[in-house]
């Protein structure tokens, strides 16, 4: 299971756990995973990582049967990832312990403190990461850095303010980013830089350089994007803009 995670093989990797398994890695029994949750998850976040492993010489594995009759595999390992926005290296000491029935993991908890990569570059890079994938047109990477109830505000003013606040990432995506692509000609984010911030936000100052479609108006506006984040995740959004520039835009 550790090498399937480590080469990023999901398909091997979910071959380890039963179906119904559940998994609480640095959550409440309330907060629990999916095998699927949970393939999701890593997925997103090997997208912010050059590379990760754990590191042979520091991992153990003990395996007990508990006076319940339950087979439980005990691991402690060092954690080691190299972060893409600042090529540094991380050393995270981790314990997990699973549970197996049949040969299959049914039940999973893991401990590790995160506290290091949750601090502002951790935040930055996400940031990044999202901006870089918006302008890809990597939309799935976009929406799978937003938290499932993250609460997103355009300006007061702006066109698309209209339905503030859009509450998760489908009305996001719907109400914001299709109604921009849909009304532009063009529409690129120009000149970002990225602020660290306390309690886990991130200011992006940047310009819309963009031509409406059906007005064929351009403009190129200053914008400031204030972002908070969560456990690696986006739980806030609010847009502040010169909202003068895209209502002369836009409106004939």
């Amino acid at each position: 299971m550790i090498s399937a995670y480590e080469n990023q093989d999901w398909k091997e990797f979910a071959t380890h756990y039963a179906d119904t398994a559940m998994i609480y890695n640095n959550k409440t029994k309330d907060k629990g995973q999916s095998v699927i949750q949970f393939i999701e998850t890593n997925k997103q976040d090997a997208t912010l990582f050059s590379s990760w492993k754990y590191v042979d010489e520091d991992s153990e594995y003990e395996m007990v049967v508990t006076d319940k009759g339950e087979t439980w595999v005990n691991f402690w390992g060092l954690w080691q990832g190299e972060l893409k926005a600042n090529g540094q290296t991380y050393d995270i000491p981790s314990h997990m312990t699973v549970q197996f029935v049949d040969g299959k993991i049914v039940k999973e908890h893991g401990y590790w403190d995160i506290s290091e990569l949750m601090t502002s570059p951790h935040n930055v890079a996400v940031i990044d990461s999202l901006y870089k994938a918006f302008a890809a047109g990597d939309v799935p990477a976009v929406i799978g850095a937003m938290d499932a109830n993250i609460v997103w505000n355009e300006a007061e003013g702006n066109p698309y303010a209209d339905n503030n606040p859009y509450i998760g990432p489908d009305a996001v995506l719907n109400g914001v980013f299709g109604r921009v692509l849909a009304d532009h000609a063009y529409f690129t984010l120009e000149d970002i830089e990225l602020h660290n911030m306390n309690n886990n936000k991130v200011l992006a100052t940047l310009r819309y350089d963009a031509k409406h479609k059906t007005i064929g108006r351009a403009y190129n506006a200053q914008v400031a994007h204030l972002w908070t984040l969560e456990n690696g995740k986006i739980t806030a959004f609010q847009q502040f803009v010169d909202t003068k520039k895209l209502n002369d835009a836009m409106t004939k």
